[in-house]
């Protein structure tokens, strides 16, 4: 019980340190952490994003002392415990990307009648605060404030797009801002192009997803029944202290690590290719 109480006590001193301590997370590994926390709408800092997985995972630890008397069990899930605000963080990422890519076709059809009307490009996008689907007003709200705090159309863009933080928005900032360089005389059919070919992508996906929906269940479930069955079985005194050998220790690391490599693997099988963002 010491150990648990041990290493459980270290993940919450490390929330802690993690919080008021500068951060000494590399330059990249905090790039990365910011940028997966702007796509997936979690608005903290990647400092506090690695206390929280240091918390999550001291708490993991503590949570197996309840089931458990094998410290390297503890660790185990300890470790998976450290990783679930990662997990989360990507599901977010993945279902607010979702939700953006089936509401933009709606965004850019309400942008186009607008500029049919004759408003002005700059004009056109205020109104989206307004008129666009839900998930997307916060960015194009974002637009306005920008736009008539600073005047400057592609400032506001860049303000939409950071906001929005979706590869779509890029192109769609891409597409406004050459526009409002050269003229407007090309932005409807542009904005008519651009609108069809995200409506076809959303038909492709929704097919592949709908048919590879059984290998992400069928990871899951392989991935999880194992460790369920470890939980089970830890906690007989018996195979606790089995597990706490050096042949059961082996056992734990390769089991954690064939179940992360085959996870990944499924999931990889299963995952269509990823559009990459244009660079900030």
């Amino acid at each position: 019980m010491e150990v648990f109480v041990a290493l459980g006590a270290a993940g919450l001193w490390l929330v802690f340190d993690g919080s008021t301590r500068p951060s000494v997370a590399g330059p990249r590994v905090r790039d990365r952490i910011d940028r997966l926390l702007d796509e997936a709408g979690i608005g903290i800092s990647p400092r506090t994003f690695l206390s929280l997985c240091a918390g999550t995972g001291g708490l993991a630890i503590l949570g197996m002392a309840a089931f458990s008397s094998s410290a390297l069990v503890a660790f185990v899930f300890g470790l998976a415990g450290a990783y679930a605000p990662v997990a989360r963080a990507r599901s977010r990422r993945a279902i607010r990307r979702r939700r953006h890519r089936e509401a933009w076709p709606d965004a850019l059809a309400a942008l186009i009648a607008a500029v049919r009307s004759g408003g002005s490009i700059g004009a056109s996008c205020v109104d989206l605060a307004d008129r666009a689907p839900e998930s997307l007003r916060p960015a194009w709200e974002e637009f306005r404030a920008t736009y008539r705090a600073t005047g400057g159309f592609p400032r506001a863009v860049t303000a939409m797009t950071q906001v929005a933080a979706d590869p779509i928005a890029d192109r769609v900032g891409a597409v406004l801002r050459t526009v409002h360089e050269v003229g407007g005389a090309e932005l409807v059919p542009v904005l008519q192009a651009l609108a069809g070919s995200i409506r076809a992508e959303l038909r492709l996906i929704r097919e592949v997803e709908a048919r590879w929906s059984w290998t992400v269940t069928a990871a899951r479930v392989a991935a999880a029944a194992p460790w369920v069955v470890l939980v089970l079985m830890s906690t007989r005194p018996e195979a606790a202290a089995a597990y706490a050998s050096q042949d059961g220790a082996y056992v734990l690391l390769g089991g954690a690590a064939a179940t992360l490599v085959g996870y990944r693997g499924m999931l990889r099988a299963a995952r269509l290719p990823q559009e990459r963002r244009l660079e900030r």
